[in-house]
């Protein structure tokens, strides 16, 4: 996507974006903390009436999406952008292909059909509003198998076709209109005579149902905080009726230094992502029904402290970096009693440890190994994922998505997981087993329970295999004794040295599975170019198949396998593994 600047300089609209960005940044936990389903009747416990409800919704009602063209900034990462190009134009041209030949054999039949009865021929998409005695059957010519064929082939095309957009230089924006912008949905355009003179009225919706307006509604904020609105009149919640203006407005009340609940809620996350737990026990929730703050007076404190800051986020990370409850050990000198008074640690007398989330996981083995891409921006990348979710089938608007196909070569695999394409029917099984958020919920606080399968899979997922592989590779090309291998093994995972004990047990377990790896001979691994789908065609209930296409696999640079390495290399990976299966490893202390 383009940057923001680039498009504010030539678009005089893009103003709304920076108003977008600051509801984003500084908003989003606000209304996350507040905005609750009171559409269908006052909040039961907070006082937020359904009048605010629909205020709020009227101060975003004239508020439309727009896709807009804008050129890449000089220094946007580009990187990949002409392989991924290809890659999806060939896809999409196999779909459309496929669907182009089906399509001519049903027109074929059809001309046929109309030829038969002396009736002049009418194109498939014009004949839909036929009667039936005037024309063919809707699939003429085609058999289940074609027909259930065709769906999918249009499916494809219609996704390969939207995929392009990815490589294009457009910008994610908004636009202030009483009606979306009647254009090419795909792209919008906005055109300059949209007509904002047109008035937009909101109405309290009885019982939530849109087919039941009650009283007519202004656009406007939340009574209960009592900040009034910047240039409000006689009611002091009330946004002026301007047709421009009204999201800048909401965003200056959210950001307004007396709305507390804003920079309390804001710093009660930051406290969170430092310590595990927030001070206030529901970060999604500051109701009356949330869970009550350990130390009301921190949090206020804190609360001041951002605002006086200017809302400097990286200060208010410094200032509790470097207090002393941050600096804490996880081991207290009197943890027996410390247990018993203080169970669940709200008095932060000693620094909790916790696991670290599964994106830390994987970025910490891939740098660990020497793997990590550190690259900044760019396309979503597409990792290598266990290979049987990776085809499996999976349903998207009525029919089968295609295939997750990784990149090519392990440098573009292998970056930050933040950067990984993420799609909400398909989830990286790695991930998922370590609690990664749900992309459909919103997640006050990540789950860190410790499950079986956690453990099988850091003992025998492809991943971590490839992981504990890497790994030794980098040992044997670095140091030159086992020895000192493993001690550098250590220092990576564990950022320490081995014990005496735990070097001479590491030792003697290398030895043995070196006599172990001698003897056996690993099994190489392959890749499939396609695949064979079975689907049940809708109308006839029978099952057919159709062939998709693994272009990815053709030139796929697979990461170092058990097959590459030497049985000493391999002997020395499943020391690696024991370490990333550690609980020195996975928990921060």
């Amino acid at each position: 996507m383009g940057p923001w600047d680039s498009v504010m300089i030539e678009k005089p609209e893009a103003r709304q974006i920076y108003i977008d960005d600051i509801i984003n940044s500084v908003g989003q936990t606000f209304l996350s903390t507040t905005m609750r389903c009171f559409k269908c009747h006052d909040h039961k416990f907070d006082p937020l009436p359904t009048k605010d409800y629909y205020r709020f919704y009227s101060a975003f009602a004239g508020t439309q999406l727009a896709e807009r063209p804008a050129a890449f900034h000089p220094k946007e990462n580009l990187n990949g952008f002409e392989e991924g190009s290809a890659m999806v134009e060939r896809l999409h041209e196999y779909a459309a292909s496929k669907m182009n030949g089906l399509k001519d054999k049903r027109e074929t039949a059809a001309k046929a059909w109309f030829a038969e009865r002396d009736l002049e021929y009418i194109n498939h998409a014009d004949r839909k509003e036929l009667d039936d005695e005037v024309k063919p059957p809707r699939d003429i010519g085609l058999d289940y198998v074609d027909e259930g064929e065709l769906k999918v082939r249009e499916q494809d095309d219609w996704i390969w076709n939207r995929r392009k957009e990815r490589y294009e230089p457009m910008v994610q924006s908004v636009f202030n209109s009483p009606v979306p912008a009647t254009v090419n949905a795909r792209k919008l355009r906005v055109s300059d005579k949209l007509d904002k003179k047109e008035p937009i009225e909101n109405y309290i919706l009885m019982g939530g149902s849109l087919k039941a307006p009650g009283d007519k509604v202004s656009p406007g904020v939340l009574s209960a905080l009592g900040i009034p609105v910047e240039g409000a009149g006689d009611d002091p919640y009330v946004i002026p009726e301007d047709f421009d203006g009204r999201r800048l407005s909401v965003a200056r009340w959210i950001a307004d230094p007396r709305n507390s609940l804003t920079s309390r809620s804001y710093v009660n996350r930051i406290w969170q992502q430092h310590f595990g737990k927030p001070i206030a026990g529901n970060p999604n929730n500051f109701g009356a029904k949330g869970g009550k703050p350990t130390h009301p007076g921190l949090i206020d404190w804190l609360a001041s402290e951002f605002i006086d800051g200017g809302w400097k986020i990286k200060r208010m990370h410094r200032l509790i970096m470097l207090s002393d409850t941050y600096k804490q050990s996880s081991l207290h000198p009197n943890r027996k009693n410390l247990a018993t008074k203080d169970p669940n640690n709200d008095l932060f007398a000693s620094y909790p440890p916790r696991r670290l989330t599964a994106e830390e996981l994987r970025d910490g083995m891939l740098k660990i190994t020497g793997e990590l891409n550190t690259e900044m921006g760019g396309i979503p990348v597409m990792p290598e994922i266990n290979m049987e979710v990776a085809l499996q089938p999976r349903m998207i608007q009525f029919s089968i998505a295609p295939a997750h196909q990784p990149f090519d070569t392990p440098e573009k695999r292998n970056r930050r997981s933040v950067y990984a394409y993420r799609v909400r029917g398909q989830a990286d099984p790695f991930l998922e087993i370590f609690n990664l958020p749900n992309p459909n919920d919103s997640c006050e606080a990540r789950d860190a329970a410790s499950v079986s399968p956690q453990a099988f899979t850091l003992l025998n997922s492809d991943m971590v295999t490839d992981r504990s592989i890497a790994f030794a590779d980098r040992l044997m090309k670095e140091e030159r004794s086992f020895s000192k291998r493993v001690r550098k093994a250590f220092e990576l995972a564990l950022s320490r040295s081995p014990t005496k004990q735990e070097n001479r047990r590491m030792l003697a377990y290398v030895e043995e599975m070196r006599s172990y790896h001698q003897k056996e001979k690993p099994v190489g691994t392959t890749y499939p170019t396609k695949i064979t789908r079975s689907l049940v065609e809708e109308f006839s209930g029978k099952p057919f198949e159709y062939e998709e296409i693994l272009p990815a696999f053709e030139t796929y640079v697979s990461d170092k396998k058990a097959t590459d390495v030497d049985a000493d290399t391999r002997a020395l990976a499943d020391l690696c593994l024991v370490l990333f299966n550690s609980n020195e490893f996975v928990h921060v202390y």
